[in-house]
């Protein structure tokens, strides 16, 4: 690697984010959320890291599955949005993903196996989220003949339970009483539920955010700690006399004579197009600003109040002192979406590379 950006996998805080999530959750297995390349971290460095404190992993849909199988051959494996034609069905079968039901024609697909190459399968109940599970009526039809596993599990999901403690509670009623009907394992609690409400935590937690460090909440929950930073250097520095403007379409002029370096990090390595000037960077243990637009592969900062900063110097972009959390919420972003869109031209690495 010659390009001085990368992001730094720190595994120690991803084991310890973990362990004091299931210690938090005390008495429920932990089913960590790996989907979307876990989250922008990289499946191949998160899954092993996470194998012997993991009771089970989630992914979004089979190929994501096959992928983690291929990492991890004997974990427990949840297709969240399950399959979507009778072929995905099998391959989930022959490589022992467990499954979701979330709709009327997947319940089709699965009952028209034969009982004994069914995979495992966790049923999915609408309780007020209103995008994937079954009726209550879908769900009685299909338990009516005891056509599940003993190990089935009736999950849902939150839609509030950062914001709404009402509505949470009314999911998790609906939920429960499904459950408790059906003689069925339950799980509900997401990121903010596995932190502000331990009544949802049921048999089975799946935290992703949290997992990763990242704070679904107002406010920085302390005993998480952030698992990706992403570092790059200064490539070079110029000076500005009053007046001049910085990057396209000129949208940051100096109002004074000012020093400018120029970051080799843009938008096409994750870093948003619409962060606003002002966002900061740790530099030289102290704050800089990002001053005019993020291009697709670079960035500028004043560092006018940083007289030492030179090229070659290295900068925190987002991490342990500006962190995604406050990244995001500076900038009416979603940190949840900042670290799913990191693509694969930034280089990850448990390792320290610059």
């Amino acid at each position: 690697m010659t390009r001085p950006t990368f992001a730094y996998i720190d595994i120690e805080a991803l084991r310890a984010n973990a362990l004091w999530l299931k210690q938090h959750c005390l008495g429920s297995k932990l089913m960590c959320v790996v989907k979307a390349d876990a989250y922008g971290h990289d499946l191949k460095l998160i899954a092993p890291a996470l194998s012997n404190i993991a009771d089970g992993f989630a992914v979004a849909h089979c190929t994501e599955g096959l992928e983690l199988r291929a990492i991890n051959p004997t974990a427990p494996i949840l297709v969240l949005e399950g399959t979507f034609d009778a072929a995905e069905l099998n391959a989930a079968y022959q490589h022992d993903l467990t499954v979701a039901l979330t709709n009327t024609w997947q319940v089709r697909d699965y009952l028209a196996r034969p009982l004994d190459q069914r995979p495992t399968v966790w049923v999915k109940v609408d309780t007020g989220m209103h995008r994937l599970g079954l009726s209550e009526t879908e769900l009685n039809a299909l338990c009516r003949d005891n056509r599940l596993p003993q190990d089935t599990v009736l999950f849902t999901h939150f839609s509030d339970a950062d914001t709404d403690a009402e509505k949470t509670a009314l999911q998790l009623a609906r939920l429960t009483r499904l459950g408790e009907r059906h003689k069925l394992m339950m799980s509900a609690a997401n990121s903010p539920a596995c932190l502000m409400h331990p009544n949802t935590h049921l048999d089975w937690v799946r935290p992703g955010y949290s997992l990763y460090g990242g704070s679904p909440l107002a406010h920085i929950e302390d005993n998480l700690r952030p698992v990706m930073s992403v570092y790059t250097r200064i490539h070079s520095i110029r000076s500005l006399p009053v007046g001049e403007c910085v990057g396209y379409g000129s949208t940051w002029c100096a109002e004074r004579a000012s020093k400018i370096a120029t970051l080799p990090i843009g938008y096409a390595d994750g870093y948003p197009r619409s962060i606003k000037s002002g966002t900061k960077v740790w530099l030289h243990n102290q704050f800089a600003p990002v001053v005019g637009r993020v291009s697709m592969d670079l960035l500028t900062i004043d560092v006018t109040d940083i007289p030492a900063a030179k090229a070659g110097d290295l900068v925190e972009v987002w991490g342990q002192h500006m962190t995604l959390h406050a990244l995001a919420n500076h900038n009416e972003l979603s940190g949840y979406e900042i670290m799913a869109r990191i693509p694969k031209r930034l280089p990850r690495s448990s390792d320290w590379l610059l």
